[in-house]
């Protein structure tokens, strides 16, 4: 088991982490994506679904009144199967305000399957206003709005073909999907599990019942659906990705690096699942693996994003790893020397500087951060890591200087102050710091600042006395 160190806000900050890795690494075809992805439409069992609905079923259905158009109708069966596009211009010449609905039904189906989505609503709407119980129209339609986007009004033609006897495992399923999207949790878990009953193989619905669980915070619950599913599925990546991010929900961050070592093993793990995982091992303090991870991902990320390393980087430098945080900037510089930008190059310079003055080596970073702040007088972090190095220097002066430019940038004022009053309390103004530390309170309250203003009340009291 990992050691799990108790820092709320870093674990918070890392749940953060973890969301957008989650969403970031799936692309299209996310899990936590409530949409119905390409492949379940392009499927097979889809596509054979699709085109058995250009029959017809006289119960529920409209019949042709016009035996011209009867004859005309049964003699497109090969030319909708071989040339869609071209059944779609004899229909459209036929196409009359007398004509049957199945006519505006089946020009609806054939620009639905040539990906036309809204022609094939509108003539979908068509054949409802012709015959308001067009069964299979009721459900075409629902899918063309579901690919639309239009969950609320997918509902109601999806619960009409239920309605008229034509459900089955991919009605609900879809209606579980449009709820799902329009964020109605009970009601889609409802129609997912309808649809598991009537259509089992098809694993979207068991994973619409997951993402049902995830969103109301049955994460207990998704962990066991997902356990099943794994079973079934055990080469697939994104499952074991999103388990693992599920037992970050719980706090659960040791099996969470199970999950993400097993995909690391196995070759499968992206950039976003190696930061993840050399995340978590920050989060318990074993930082030797944390940097294996994260050097890894770099590696493996070529000359791709950098921002994810940087990122990297400066969690070993908030935990004070400053051996770790300059390998990580070494292999930074190997893998993206090339295609650094300016601000980029700032970044990664900063944050070298704050090791080098760290390590006693603070004169050398001076120089780099007074060009940063020659560049660029309003970077506050230059500007803070130039206070710091002259506040370690005992040159006050100075250092209050850079502190005093940090508090006019706008949204780093609370910084400042409390710089500033750092300052103050090595010269025994004790009254001014207290000014200043409850200025910076009352912009930006924080817990630990609080700690030191009643630290410095504390000492200023004695000293009065």
């Amino acid at each position: 088991m990992l050691a799990i160190k108790t820092n709320h806000y870093f674990f918070m900050t890392l749940l953060v982490l973890c969301f957008v890795t989650l969403v970031s690494s799936q692309g299209q075809n996310s899990f936590l994506d409530p949409n119905i992805s390409e492949a379940f439409w392009n499927s097979p069992q889809f596509q054979r679904q699709f085109l058995a609905s250009y029959g017809v079923r006289s119960n529920v259905e409209p019949r042709f009144e016009n035996p011209e158009e009867q004859i005309f109708y049964s003699q497109l069966g090969d030319t909708i199967r071989d040339n869609p596009q071209q059944a779609i211009e004899k229909i459209t010449q036929q196409l009359n305000a007398s004509s049957s609905a199945i006519l505006s039904y089946t020009l609806g189906s054939l620009h639905f399957q040539e990906g036309q989505h809204q022609e094939a609503i509108k003539h979908y709407e068509v054949a409802l206003s012709q015959f308001p119980d067009y069964l299979r129209a009721h459900k075409n339609l629902g899918i063309a709005l579901i690919r639309e986007e239009r969950f609320g009004d997918s509902i109601t033609h999806l619960v009409e073909t239920i309605n008229l006897g034509g459900a089955d495992g991919t009605v609900y399923g879809l209606l579980g999907n449009a709820y799902l999207n329009l964020e109605k949790y009970a009601s889609a878990r409802l129609a997912y599990q309808n649809a598991t009953l009537l259509d089992a193989e098809n694993p979207l619905w068991e994973l619409g019942i997951i993402k049902c669980a995830i969103a109301t915070e049955r994460y207990q619950e998704a962990v066991s659906l997902l356990d099943g599913v794994l079973s079934k599925q055990p080469d697939n990546a994104a499952l074991w990705a999103l388990q693992g991010n599920v037992y970050l929900q719980m706090e659960e961050a040791d099996k969470a690096a199970v999950n993400f070592e097993i995909l690391r093993k196995s070759g499968k793990a992206t950039l976003q699942h190696l930061m993840l995982l050399g995340d978590i091992y920050m989060l318990s303090e074993s930082i030797d693996l944390a940097l294996a991870v994260y050097l890894e991902a770099i590696d493996q990320d070529g000359k791709g994003d950098i921002r994810r390393s940087l990122n990297a980087a400066r969690i070993l430098l908030n935990q004070g790893a400053w051996e770790p945080a300059s390998a990580m900037f070494t292999k930074i510089r190997q893998a993206h020397e090339s295609t650094l930008s300016e601000q980029e190059t700032f970044q990664l310079l900063k944050m070298e500087s704050q090791v080098a003055i760290a390590n006693g080596k603070g004169q050398e970073a001076l120089s780099v951060l007074e060009q940063i702040i020659e560049k660029n007088p309003l970077d506050a972090e230059a500007l803070l890591l130039a206070g710091d190095f002259y506040m370690q220097a005992e040159d006050f002066e100075k250092a209050l200087f850079r502190f005093e430019m940090v508090a006019r940038i706008p949204g780093s004022e609370s910084d400042g102050w409390i710089k500033q009053a750092t300052v103050l309390v090595k010269q025994q103004q004790y009254t001014k710091a207290i000014e200043l530390l409850e200025k910076a309170q009352k912009s930006n309250p924080r817990d630990n600042i609080q700690k030191f203003l009643d630290s410095v009340k504390r000492v200023a009291n004695a000293a009065t006395s």
